[in-house]
């Protein structure tokens, strides 16, 4: 005969725990399949010819599409703190590049060159990495996070984009800044949002999450085992 007679709020407060462990490893699953679709996403825009900028009039583009023709304005420009394709931190720099008329805004942002940290490559001046050197690919803007450091916009230096404060800096209106998409350097890697954390890390958390829940449920189970509250027993 089986012997169940489990402690009642140690058992309600197991399930609860439970239930997190079970619904974190489903998080973490979903956010695979949702990567792996992401990455397949870009690998099919990046094989695409280069369109136009009247791409941005229809249907939205996939992320990763290369882009030809941006003139952006030399004149103006903003920094956003990135590293360079070798790894190295300093400040991506990005000019407004008209638009077509058939657009959402007047301007989008795209990627003119690159300004490394050290003060050798700072006397330098910034390197080129633009249209004119790699060419373009549509991406969405780096958005800001939760720790992220504050941008100093009067000096026109930012670490996340900032559509607002980024087109004061630009001396034009907000509303003229496409906020959806910039152009960013095309170096043919995956950009870094979207190689940070590869299918195959959140596929290893949601396996981190599942084991925990499987130990926790050995651990409920020992306990009651050892209490004489879960196990069998012979018939009288």
């Amino acid at each position: 005969m089986i012997v169940l007679r489990p402690y009642p709020v140690l058992t309600l407060l197991t399930l609860m725990a439970l239930a997190v462990l079970l619904a974190l490893g489903g998080w973490q699953t979903q956010r695979m399949g949702w990567k792996s679709a992401l990455m397949e996403e870009h690998a099919q825009a990046q094989s695409a010819a280069p369109a136009a900028l009247d791409v941005l009039c229809g249907e939205p583009p996939l992320a990763g599409l290369p882009v030809a023709g941006a003139r952006p304005d030399a004149d103006r420009s903003v920094r956003v703190y990135g590293r360079s394709p070798e790894g190295a931190p300093g400040w991506r720099v990005f000019a407004p590049a008209p638009l077509p008329d058939c657009a959402q805004a007047r301007w989008i942002l795209a990627e003119t060159g690159f300004e490394p940290l050290s003060s050798a490559g700072a006397g330098a001046g910034a390197v080129p990495s633009g249209p004119a050197a790699r060419g373009v690919r549509l991406e969405p803007p780096q958005r800001p996070g939760a720790f992220g450091a504050p941008d100093a916009p009067a000096r026109g230096e930012f670490h996340a984009f900032n559509r607002a404060a980024m087109a004061q800096a630009l001396e034009m209106q907000e509303e003229a800044l496409l906020d959806a998409w910039w152009l960013a350097r095309d170096d043919g890697r995956l950009p870094a949002w979207l190689a940070a954390t590869p299918p195959e890390r959140h596929g290893a958390y949601a396996l981190t999450w599942y084991l925990m829940a499987l130990a926790l449920i050995a651990v409920w189970g020992a306990f009651h085992v050892t209490r004489g509250r879960l196990g069998l027993r012979g018939k009288d």
